[in-house]
């Protein structure tokens, strides 16, 4: 069966900039929501989520009593404030540094009387960040799909689950699940997808458990998915391999389904 889903071809080399440039506007945005938002268990008042069109915040509490929600619109490429006293602003996304992007949202938030209290040290560059419309776009259609498919995949979940969230630190669209007492080797499984770091150096999905698993000689993969030799322990699957397939959304699923049945029965 054919897949409906239209995954865009993401090339490492050339998402690099334009990935950057959204990775600095989101941990700046994801800062924000950190410093204003009421703490959370498991550090979710930190993270973002997928939007229609990019990824927000969910309504922030501001000091007078009032919400806003900022959101990086990735179709329309602006940085979206709304109020709910009805006050909208924007700022275009475009070449610029994180500096030049940090001081210009927050001069518009404070025309809204909205104050965060940010350590502008950790964002304060100057060096421009390229910025292609075209890019952003087909890199935001990936994370949606994936979104999308995560949130079909918890579903089947019967443990209790976090909500499918994007971490701005290291930029994964992830979520987590608790196995419970029953299983007393591990207390998580983690889903993620992002594009790319300095371990994998394209687009890729992970499946980690904590505590990292003792013996993983009897954990059975799907086809080309491996463990990752270097630095941390977990099941990765390259996106450019996951897309090639002839049904890349039914090829998903049934790589995470059997990785989380394998990763359950090997661990109990």
């Amino acid at each position: 069966m054919t897949d409906t889903l239209k995954f865009p071809i993401l090339n490492y080399q050339k998402i690099y900039n334009t990935k950057k440039a959204i990775d600095y506007y989101s941990k700046f945005v994801g800062a924000i929501r950190a410093n204003m938002t009421p703490e959370q268990k498991n550090y979710w008042h930190i993270s973002l989520h997928s939007g229609p069109q990019g990824f927000r915040t969910t309504p922030i509490p501001n000091d007078d009593g009032n919400t806003f929600e900022i959101s990086l619109n990735l179709i329309s490429h602006s940085a979206k404030i709304s109020s709910s006293t009805g006050n909208v602003r924007s700022i275009p996304l475009k070449d610029r540094s994180i500096s030049a992007f940090s001081n210009e949202l927050l001069s518009v938030l404070e025309t809204m009387n909205i104050k965060p209290d940010i350590e502008l040290e950790k964002f304060k560059d100057n060096s421009e960040l390229a910025y292609d419309k075209n890019i952003a776009s087909d890199i935001f259609r990936s994370y949606s799909l994936i979104d999308i498919l995560f949130k079909t995949f918890k579903g089947t979940i019967t443990y209790e689950t976090s909500p499918v969230q994007l971490w701005p630190h290291h930029m994964d669209i992830a979520f987590t699940c608790y196995p419970g007492p029953e299983n007393k080797k591990i207390e998580q499984i983690g889903f993620g997808y992002l594009t790319g770091d300095e371990t994998v150096q394209e687009p890729y999905f992970y499946v980690t458990a904590y505590p990292e698993i003792e013996d993983i000689s009897d954990i059975v993969l799907t086809k080309d998915a491996y463990w990752n030799p270097d630095g941390w322990q977990g099941v990765v699957l390259k996106y450019g391999d996951l897309i090639k397939t002839n049904n890349p959304s039914e090829t998903l699923m049934t790589h995470l389904q059997n990785t989380f049945d394998q990763i359950i029965e090997n661990t109990k």
